[in-house]
């Protein structure tokens, strides 16, 4: 039998605590801990780990931006420009194209002594120290030091070796005929190849493509880390575009401009040439005095953009409304007085002459102010507003350039008792060059209005086309349009318009010698408000003939000539007939067989399948002026 176990006492287990003189302390029960409480801890242990895990899931899948901007550091990105699609002329030619240039970018972070690399870089590429010291410091892994320059000067900085400053390639727009040469048609672009004026701002979303990208990670100093991450993207190139420009035709047209405003003291002239049959426009010239009292091409596109007064150019429009009302006949002699008076203001032909009768060919080709008014007031205001407006005057043309303007016709309601025999003449109103061209391009096609183009050639899956063109519209009968020109050419043979004649070929046009509102009428004052004469502009507008018919049509308008040959047929005319004999050799253009054999045979007008409306016939628009 086991005997009982005894229980020992503190003092029995410790026997070096037997002769301690304090008593023992009895010991204290363990307080009993309840479920709920026990539940409670649980549960916030598990809120609190699960909302850690949250936290750490969310900052994995959305990092704050803070966080993004330091890890993104690292990263070195370089833009890849897409290459700009090529502007071509009508035969292909290259009239802008993007060639690789060099540029040079800096890494300020990695470069030890930005002021010896300014004067290294300064040695070869021509930019001042001081200039370049900027470019190579402050904040960033990136900066542009010069942007395409030529590639030479590209090799040489790279041959510096300089720690931080790397050459990278980047296309440059380059134009072959020179960098003024159809600077107001075809544009420019800014130095990122985006377009900013005249086609390459138009057509900008097919030129430019899509840039590309290369993205590779980079240590703290610069340098590519092999491994790491790295992505490319490549460009995608613009497409190209085909214009109807003649890239020669346009070069020599700015040129004998150019030199016709410069001898004549002008501020600006503008030079078109246009084929009538298709609307393509051949030449677009613009030039301007500058500042410097230098005569160069201009970025501002006159032939759209500029409205003026055409004077006596604008007579035919005048016959036309004529003709075309059976008020007045080719043969059919007209009085035409020494003068007229139309609400207390007197009209006179230069140079005066007493009271006569001529015919309709005989008052366009002598360009009579009063003949031409009394053509109008047979026609009347309705049948003369209906053909100004049929002929697209006062409306934009189908160019549609931006800020082309629609120059300034006053709907028929806000006429006053001048204003008929004002229009008539080519005064009170405002006209662009563009207009007149299309408005001479109508009497050549034999009274159907082809609508301008600058796009041409088969531009299918470039981007530019297929372009919509609008239709062919008839203004007036083929009659009246081979009377006028019968009597365009007369003004050339006998009349005002003899210094446009071209060997080989039939030229018809019209003279014009207008003057420009200024600050009190027609008559202008200086700064001292003293009067310094009138702001004139000389015009011609020329139809040049073979035996197939209206070959082109070619319009010159110089603005404020000084001197004697201020007038059309002095100053334009001459410069119309040197245009149009080269852009006829360069189109290859036949002469007339018949001036072979000694005989000049008149060219009748182009024949052009119109449509059956006559737009001359319509009601008047009286309310207001179209867009």
């Amino acid at each position: 039998m086991t005997p009982p176990r005894r229980r020992l006492d503190a003092s029995a287990r410790h026997p070096s605590r037997s002769g301690s003189t304090r008593s023992a302390r009895p010991t204290a029960p363990l307080p009993l801990v309840s479920r709920p409480r026990v539940a409670t801890v649980l549960m916030v242990l598990a809120l609190a780990v699960g909302g850690l895990v949250y936290r750490i899931v969310d900052v994995q899948a959305t990092p704050d931006p803070r966080v993004l901007e330091e890890v993104s550091n690292p990263l070195d990105e370089i833009v890849v420009p897409a290459p700009r699609g090529t502007v071509f002329d009508r035969n292909g030619r290259a009239i802008a194209l993007s060639l690789p240039a060099a540029t040079v970018v800096s890494d300020p972070r990695i470069i030890s002594d930005p002021r010896q690399a300014a004067a290294d870089l300064s040695e070869v590429m021509g930019i001042e120290p001081e200039a370049l010291l900027d470019r190579l410091q402050g904040d960033g892994a990136f900066r542009y030091v010069a942007r395409q320059v030529d590639a030479d000067v590209g090799e040489q900085v790279d041959g510096l070796g300089i720690e931080g400053i790397r050459v990278i390639s980047e296309p440059r727009r380059e134009h072959p005929n020179g960098g003024c040469s159809a600077l107001a048609a075809v544009g420019r672009v800014n130095i990122d190849h985006a377009g900013m004026s005249g086609i390459e701002e138009t057509h900008d979303e097919h030129l430019s493509g899509t840039p590309g990208r290369v993205m590779k990670e980079v240590g703290v100093d610069g340098t590519t880390i092999p491994g790491g991450l790295s992505e490319v993207t490549a460009p995608a190139e613009g497409r190209d575009i085909t214009l109807t420009l003649d890239r020669n035709v346009q070069y020599q047209a700015e040129s004998m401009l150019l030199e016709a405003v410069a001898a004549a003291g002008a501020a600006s002239g503008v030079a078109l040439v246009a084929m009538p049959a298709t609307g393509e426009i051949v030449a677009m010239a613009n030039v301007a005095r500058g500042d410097n009292g230098i005569v160069d091409c201009t970025r501002h596109n006159l032939a759209a953009t500029w409205s003026y007064e055409p004077g006596s150019v604008f007579k035919p429009v005048t016959a036309a409304a004529a003709l075309s009302s059976g008020a007045v006949a080719e043969h059919l002699a007209i009085e035409v007085p020494s003068y007229l008076t139309i609400w207390e203001h007197r009209f006179e032909d230069t140079p005066t002459h007493p009271d006569v009768e001529w015919t309709p060919t005989q008052i366009v080709a002598r360009s009579s102010n009063i003949g031409t008014i009394n053509m109008a007031l047979r026609a009347g205001e309705e049948r003369m507003y209906r053909t100004m407006r049929s002929f697209g005057f006062g409306t934009r043309t189908a160019l549609d350039f931006k800020g082309e303007s629609k120059g300034i016709l006053p709907p028929l309601g806000e006429w006053s008792g001048l204003s008929l025999p004002n229009m008539a003449i080519g005064q009170g109103l405002a006209v662009t060059p563009l207009q007149i061209l299309q408005a001479y391009n109508t009497i050549a096609n034999g009274g159907v209005l082809v609508p301008l183009k600058l796009i041409g050639g088969d531009n299918t899956g470039t981007g530019a086309g297929p372009v919509e063109e609008p239709a062919p519209v008839r203004v007036l009968s083929g009659e009246v349009a081979a009377t006028l020109m019968r009597m365009l050419t007369a003004v050339v043979e006998a009349g005002t318009g003899r210094q446009a004649h071209v060997e080989g070929f039939s030229m018809a046009g019209k003279t014009g010698t207008a003057w420009q509102p200024c600050d009190i009428g027609y008559e202008c004052v200086n700064d001292q408000n003293e009067l310094v004469g009138r702001h004139h502009t000389a015009t011609f507008a020329g139809i040049v003939s073979n035996d197939d018919g209206p070959a082109l049509v070619v319009l010159v308008v110089i603005d404020q000539p000084k001197g004697e040959r201020i007038s059309g047929g002095k100053l334009a005319a001459p410069t119309v007939s040197r245009i149009a004999e080269y852009a006829l050799r360069q189109l290859r253009f036949p002469a007339e067989l018949s001036t072979v054999g000694g005989e000049r045979r008149r060219a009748d007008p182009a024949v052009v399948p119109p449509p059956p409306t006559l737009l001359a016939d319509q009601s008047p628009d009286a309310g207001g002026s179209q867009t």
